[in-house]
C-alpha cells in the first residue's frame, strides 16, 4: 500500500521499523530514493531548469521513481516499511509511506506513522537549541537546569562497594547546555561503558534501547566539563 502527497521546492527523512535488515542495502534504497528527491527539487522551480511543460514532466517522472525506489524495497523485504519526505523553505515536495509498520500484521505504513530515529534525533535537537540561542531564548552557558529541572538532580558515579552498590556524589558543576551538546557533560551509554552496564544492573535501570523514561535516569562518568 502507498499512501503520497505531492507538492510545492533538501530536507529529508526515512524511517523504518520492524525486521532485521541488510544495512548496505537498505542504505542504497534511501540514497536512491533522496537522490531522485534532490532531482526533483532542482525541477520544481519554475523555470530554473527547464520550461515548464519539460519541468512538470521531469517532476512527475522523478516522483513516480522515488516511489518505486522504495516500495520496491518494502515489496523485497529489505524493510518492512518506509516513510520518506523532503521539503526546502518553500514547503513538502514529496511525500510517501510504503510497505507495513509491524512485521506481521496488516496495519499499514502512514506519513505520521510514529518510528525511532535514535541518535538522529540529537542533529535535530541540537539544530533547534541552537536556533533558540540565536533568537536569545537560551544561552549555552546557562545552567541546562534551569530549563530541565531533572538535570540539576543527577549525580557522578565514583565507583561500586564490596557489595556492587554504587558509590555516588553531586557533581562539582552544574551542567551547561554547550556541554550537552558537545558530548562534555558527563552521560555515557551502556554500549561503550562497563560502569553503565554494572549500575544498570545494580539498580533494575532499564537500557537505552529500550526507550523507556526510566533509561535516561544514569548517573554521570565524571563531572560536567572535565571530558
Amino acid at each position: 500500500m502507498s499512501i503520497k502527497k505531492y507538492r510545492a521546492p533538501i530536507q529529508t527523512f526515512a524511517g523504518t521499523c520492524g525486521r532485521e535488515r541488510k544495512p548496505q542495502q537498505t542504505r542504497r534504497d534511501l540514497e536512491a530514493a533522496c537522490s531522485l528527491t534532490a532531482a526533483h527539487s532542482l525541477f520544481s522551480a519554475r523555470g530554473a531548469f527547464a520550461r515548464d511543460e519539460e519541468t512538470k514532466e521531469l517532476s512527475s517522472a522523478s516522483l513516480t521513481k522515488i516511489d518505486a525506489a522504495l516500495m520496491d524495497a518494502t515489496r523485497a523485504q529489505r524493510v518492512p516499511g518506509v516513510v520518506a519526505m523532503a521539503a526546502t523553505n518553500g514547503g513538502i515536495i514529496y511525500e510517501g509511506a510504503f510497505g507495513t509498520r509491524e512485521l506481521g500484521t496488516d496495519a499499514a505504513m502512514m506519513p505520521d506513522t510514529v518510528v525511532a530515529i535514535a541518535s538522529m534525533t540529537k542533529a535535530i535537537t541540537s539544530a533547534a537549541a541552537m536556533q533558540l540561542v540565536e533568537r536569545g531564548q537560551l544561552t549555552l552557558d546557562t545552567p541546562a537546569a534551569d530549563v530541565v529541572t531533572a538535570l540539576g538532580q543527577v549525580q557522578v558515579l565514583t565507583g561500586f562497594d564490596a557489595s556492587g552498590t554504587p558509590q555516588l556524589r553531586a557533581p562539582r558543576r552544574a551542567m551547561t547546555l554547550k556541554q550537552l551538546l558537545t558530548h562534555t557533560a558527563g552521560f555515557g551509554l551502556e554500549f561503550f561503558n562497563t560502569e553503565i552496564v554494572q549500575y544498570q544492573a545494580a539498580t533494575g535501570t532499564p537500557g537505552i534501547i529500550t526507550c523507556e523514561n526510566a533509561a535516561l535516569t544514569t548517573p554521570l562518568l565524571f563531572d560536567p566539563g572535565e571530558r
